[in-house]
């Protein structure tokens, strides 16, 4: 008894050996493979979104089945081309106000700085004592010190150093790239820890051309990094097209489908119809909510609302968060209304996302908010952005095939949460 016992736990642990190894096979497998079974993983999606459409078509108006694939495919574009321009509008606004922002957050960093720079001044530059007197007394004209001649103040550039060997963090100075001979007594080794009193003299000043140009140039770049990504979806969507139009001319309206798929068809149709209404309402609360409080660019917020409440858990923090650096430029002299723009949607996206879409999805994915999380991370790492959007469909997916083999079935519900039948029954 104790032997077959024990040959049945060496089995289980060979069986969850070889899963674990084909786990990472396939993941290597689809990471190698990214460009071609992105579109191909988007295109079954949409397949499995749109078909009622064109059963609709087939079987009740009685429509040919190539007019049905035609009118349906037109649906997928122009879904694909209202995402794309809603995205396409936010990113032209961000560079429309790319410089005014820009020079409104140096402006703000030159006023925080300032008591900074108070403070540093007076510790290189103590007061002069006056020298004690022992000989008797002098005129008052030779116990005044002497003035000090004015210097020229040099324009200083700050910049932290980080030690690689240490991990220190120090702060580097060196001088403006106009200056053509550098003051023996200034300090510009980046390497260097800042001696005590060795900037004494100089006067410390922040360079807002340059804050403002370097702020410019990094906004210009996530921008320049955002289209890039989008002409590579673009790019990605032509395939995506492709295999959109090969599913829908392999598929038959009239065939029956096993369990399996028409129970992954049936979630996965349930979880995006729904998560489309409340990401559409959250996006249009949002908007209002912020335009209302006077905040500019509330149009691009409400859109990003739109688009990251379809990342689980992530994308609903993201959100909120992102409207801040922009109400504390616009909003600096009522910490109040700042307060406003990250409370409000905050309270929203949580009431929308955690009582009322819950109780619309009802078992929903069947998906544990730690799986979720996990799903993310590695559906992220291996196809990025996109990956993120189809982590937790294609995780769900994952899970009903699982529990489909009496063998897989403990990983399966371990994904959902449920710990009681992760292990198998000892006999």
């Amino acid at each position: 008894m104790a032997q077959l016992h024990e040959r049945k736990e060496q089995t289980y642990l060979t069986t969850v050996s070889l899963v674990i190894l084909a786990f990472v096979a396939a993941a290597v497998a689809l990471r190698y493979t990214r460009a071609v079974m992105i579109p191909f993983v988007v295109a079954l999606f949409i397949v499995a979104l749109v078909s009622p459409i064109q059963d609709f078509q087939v079987k009740r108006l009685r429509l040919p089945r190539i007019i049905a694939i035609v009118v349906t495919l037109l649906t997928v574009m122009a879904v694909i081309a209202l995402v794309f321009l809603l995205i396409a509008q936010a990113a032209t606004i961000i560079v429309a106000t790319a410089g005014e922002y820009s020079a409104s957050f140096a402006y703000m960093a030159d006023k925080i700085l300032e008591p900074i720079k108070y403070l540093y001044q007076q510790e290189v530059e103590p007061p002069p004592t006056p020298a004690p007197n022992d000989t008797g007394p002098v005129s008052s004209a030779a116990s005044e010190p002497p003035t000090p001649v004015p210097r020229e103040p040099e324009t200083l550039v700050l910049f932290p150093v980080v030690d690689e060997t240490t991990g220190e963090t120090t702060v580097g100075v060196r001088p403006q790239a106009d200056e053509v001979e550098p003051d023996p007594n200034s300090w510009s080794d980046p390497n260097e820890v800042l001696p005590p009193g060795g900037l004494a003299g100089k006067e410390l000043r922040i360079d807002t051309k340059r804050i403002v140009m370097d702020m410019k140039n990094y906004i210009f770049n996530i921008v320049t990094n955002a289209f890039g990504t989008i002409l590579g979806l673009i790019t990605s969507t032509f395939l995506v097209l492709i295999f959109v139009i090969f599913l829908l001319l392999g598929r038959d309206p009239y065939a029956a489908h096993s369990r399996v798929y028409a129970e992954v068809v049936q979630k996965i149709r349930r979880y995006v119809g729904i998560k489309v209404a409340i990401s559409a309402v959250t996006g249009l609360l949002v908007w209002l909510i912020l335009n209302r409080i006077g905040l500019e660019l509330a149009g691009v917020f409400g859109i990003l609302a739109f688009l990251l409440n379809f990342i689980p858990s992530i994308g609903s923090i993201v959100a909120t968060l992102l409207p801040i650096p922009i109400a504390v430029v616009q909003f600096h002299a009522s910490p109040w209304l700042v307060v406003l723009v990250v409370a409000l949607p905050g309270a929203l996206q949580n009431l929308l996302g955690n009582l009322i879409e819950p109780k619309l999805q009802g078992e929903g994915l069947n998906l544990h908010p730690v799986t979720v999380i996990l799903a993310l991370s590695f559906w992220g790492l291996l196809w990025g952005i996109v990956g993120m959007f189809l982590a937790a469909p294609i995780t769900a997916a994952l899970r009903i095939f699982l529990i489909q083999f009496g063998t897989l079935k403990p990983l399966g519900d371990l994904l959902a949460g449920d710990l009681s039948r992760a292990k198998p029954a000892a006999k």
